[in-house]
């Protein structure tokens, strides 16, 4: 079986396609209806005036227009995998693999090649790397990441009542999406939609954003988004590396729920450990 999340963006994406389907057929089934009423306007003019009837070959029925046929043909199709996406059964597959002492666990691509089996943990940091929160994702690629963990800061920073809200949002671009972007049009987000060489100011390979991220890059272009945008790898990635040095790479329980205590306590320890050595340093 998917996951949760894999199921949501399977409909997602079948919901799109079904939307377009729709829209397709209703533009392609007015063009032909507008023939049809033409012609038949010049065939009661004709008539009119004596003449036998219009000239030229009729129109195809609706029924029979190819096109039409195939568009809905096509939109049939799109209904019937939204409702097996919505749905899903398990099914045997040669090329399915699980791993049968944590089935929880994802094959995921390990930092110097290769695969391992384990988590995607996904962290959001403010200053000096003080975690804000700390997930397992259930899928290895992080685009699907970006909501769920800005709701989840958001709900731990209304539980510890801290005042004001979080003034900027920033992620690298293995996060773009435009759904993402679309969810979230009501806060102050800067994502990396080309690379983050080039967002940040430097010479880069990939300079074309993708389609339907060009707002999201035209914020990124300007000035103020770029220096807002450096900011992000001087939050983030030391705190994923102070945790890795700390704690190192492996987990000591197995299982989606055991891994999720493991993994906040560990985030607990790490803020605690922030608070301690910084409470000094602010009373000296």
């Amino acid at each position: 079986m998917p996951s949760p999340t894999e199921i949501r963006i399977k409909v997602e994406a079948a919901e799109r396609m079904v939307t377009r389907a729709e829209k397709r057929l209703a533009a392609e089934t007015e063009a032909h209806q507008e023939k049809l009423k033409k012609y038949e306007l010049r065939v009661r003019e004709d008539r009119a005036a004596g003449r036998r009837g219009a000239n030229g070959r009729p129109p195809v029925p609706m029924e029979h227009k190819t096109v039409l046929v195939r568009q809905r043909t096509r939109l049939v199709k799109m209904r019937a995998w939204l409702e097996r996406a919505r749905t899903p059964r398990p099914a045997p597959s040669a090329d399915s693999r699980a791993c049968l002492s944590d089935p929880d666990s994802r094959l995921i691509p390990g930092k110097r090649g290769g695969y391992l089996q384990g988590y995607n943990i996904q962290i959001v940091c403010a200053r000096r790397q003080l975690l804000l929160a700390i997930e397992a994702h259930d899928n290895p690629s992080d685009r699907t990441a970006l909501v769920p963990m800005v709701k989840k800061t958001q709900h731990n920073h209304r539980a510890a009542r801290l005042p004001g809200d979080i003034q900027l949002w920033l992620a690298d671009s293995g996060y773009a999406s435009a759904a993402s972007f679309e969810a979230l049009a009501d806060l102050p987000l800067l994502v990396s939609v080309t690379s983050d060489a080039d967002q940040a100011g430097f010479p880069a390979k990939r300079q074309q954003a993708p389609a339907g991220q060009q707002d999201m890059a035209a914020r990124l272009a300007t000035p103020t988004g770029r220096a807002q945008y450096r900011q992000r790898s001087a939050l983030v990635e030391p705190g994923f590396a102070q945790i890795f040095q700390r704690f190192g790479r492996h987990l000591n329980y197995r299982g989606r729920h055991a891994v999720d205590a493991e993994i906040k306590l560990l985030g607990t320890v790490h803020n605690l450990n922030k608070l301690i050595n910084h409470t000094p340093m602010n009373r000296s």
